[in-house]
């Protein structure tokens, strides 16, 4: 195929990631739409690129050329949001996005491998793409058979999708059994420890500046102090060790192994209900601190960092991340309409817990 001009590919891949990202409650794009309480997250809009002259064959043949530019990856909101199996301690593979979707039709397959890289299980994969109008983006789905990977063993795991027979996107974690102290109700669940206490994201729809700053991240209430009773979880953002902004009401966690959860910030100190936005946040540099309280008493907090007006992302959001395993797509589709027509890009500021 005819090799394009460096320039083309990169001013169609600004057209392509103009185009991308998202979650919910039950994962966005996981069956169950998003649930009322939370809402978009905040980034620079993109310059956008030139109209295309060209016919739509040419322009989808150049988006799937710039698309290759870059190594293909599992979106890792995406990974982490795998629906789990706490009883039997395994995993359903449904759907699991993919940033820059590999091009032929290679082979792919879902694993669960030992970290010296004995396979437990694994379910091989169909890609389907592009993801809705987003062509820098694509969907695995088990290919063929049902997506059940079962592990049932406790230990240390990895997660990973493999395409041409190597890993693409990996995903470590433990899991061990947790028996319950209910003696009318004597049960074992396994639960899992991993990238799921340590992260979080800010996120917003990239073209609609002024869209609302969402909070993204996952709980357990393992991680509340014990003998906590009637837990009542809230998210606070100070600057200069002061509040400015905190949700406006709080959430019970669940009994769910790890529970996802998205949040909207509003400014208490303001008469009326204001809603914050990326500008809000990015208006003044330096450190600010998310933290995560429950009854009143802060368990959790992460930090984040504005400069030169610009929130700061996480080292693994950048395009040459490596191991290129290790890579967080700093763009995500909010698949969780159901609806491919509402399908919205979001662009992810991922945090580490303090």
């Amino acid at each position: 195929m005819k090799k394009l001009p460096r320039t083309v590919c990169l001013c169609v891949l600004t057209l392509v990631l103009t185009s991308s990202v998202a979650v919910g409650q039950l994962r966005r794009g996981q069956r169950g739409g998003r649930p009322g309480q939370n809402q978009p997250t905040p980034v620079s809009t993109p310059t956008p690129a030139p109209v295309s002259t060209e016919s739509p064959r040419q322009t989808s043949e150049q988006a799937a050329s710039a698309t290759q530019t870059y190594k293909p990856a599992i979106e890792y909101q995406s990974f982490m949001q795998l629906r789990f199996y706490e009883n039997q301690g395994g995993f359903l593979v449904e759907d699991l996005e993919v940033v820059f979707p590999p091009s032929g039709s290679q082979k792919a397959t879902f694993v669960i491998s030992r970290p010296n890289g004995q396979v437990v299980s694994s379910v091989p994969l169909r890609l389907e793409t592009p993801l809705a109008s987003y062509t820098a983006f694509g969907m695995f789905k088990p290919d063929g058979v049902p997506g059940t990977a079962r592990i049932g063993e406790p230990g240390d795991y990895v997660l990973s999708v493999h395409v041409g027979g190597q890993p693409i996107t990996t995903l470590p974690f433990s899991m061990k059994r947790e028996a319950s102290n209910d003696p009318f109700n004597p049960t074992t669940t396994f639960v899992r420890e991993g990238p799921w206490r340590d992260l979080a994201y800010f996120s917003n729809r990239p073209e609609e500046p002024d869209s609302h700053l969402e909070f993204s991240w996952w709980t357990s209430l393992r991680e509340l102090p014990p003998g906590t009773k009637n837990p009542l979880v809230t998210l606070h953002i100070l600057y200069g060790g002061q509040e400015i902004a905190a949700t406006r009401s709080p959430v019970v966690p669940t009994q769910t192994d790890w529970q996802f959860l998205y949040h909207e910030f509003h400014f208490p100190s303001e008469k009326q209900v204001r809603w914050m936005t990326l500008a809000d946040l990015t208006k003044r540099d330096g450190e600010y601190t998310v933290v995560a309280k429950v009854n009143g008493k802060p368990f959790k907090s992460y930090k984040a960092e504005v400069r030169g007006g610009q929130l700061q992302r996480h080292p693994r959001n950048s395009l040459n991340t490596e191991p290129h395993t290790d890579f967080i797509s700093p763009r995500l589709v909010d698949v969780s309409a159901r609806t491919s027509s509402r399908y919205a890009m979001r662009d992810t500021y991922w945090l580490k817990k303090n």
